[in-house]
């Protein structure tokens, strides 16, 4: 597992896939060459970068307060979207971190704050390049 997206209790799968390609064309259903789905793919993309952001904006007080069903609201949110654009590795990621603490297996969350931003900053450089948006 890599250390930038260790926390203690939850599962960084690395074989999940950064973007679930059919996920995005399904819910897009690109043709080649159409400037409405290169449109779309644009707001989309950008709607899910603002409101994930506003919800990261409360994540370093989370984290301090060690608000554990505070921050479990701002994964489940970004996870649900994540998904539905298509960025699974994210969303996989986010659900493994509501399954630790569901099952009281993260109950410290001192040191959550940098690998749920990075992960997450990871993941919309990998689709701004995919889609260069």
């Amino acid at each position: 597992m890599s250390q930038q997206f260790y926390i203690s209790g939850v599962n960084y799968d690395q074989s999940i896939p950064v973007m679930d390609r059919e996920q995005i064309d399904m819910l897009l259903m690109i043709d080649a060459g159409d400037d409405d789905s290169a449109t779309l793919v644009q707001e989309l993309f950008e709607l899910f970068k603002s409101e994930s952001s506003d919800k990261f904006k409360k994540l370093d007080v989370v984290c301090a307060a060690n608000d554990i069903q505070a921050l479990r609201k701002i994964v489940h949110f970004v996870a649900g979207s994540a998904g539905n654009i298509g960025l699974a590795r994210l969303s996989g990621f986010y659900r493994e971190i509501e399954k630790a603490i569901d099952l009281g297996k993260l109950t410290d969350l001192s040191q959550c704050a940098a690998p749920i931003q990075t992960a997450f900053r990871e993941a919309c450089e990998a689709f701004a390049v995919e889609f260069s948006v």
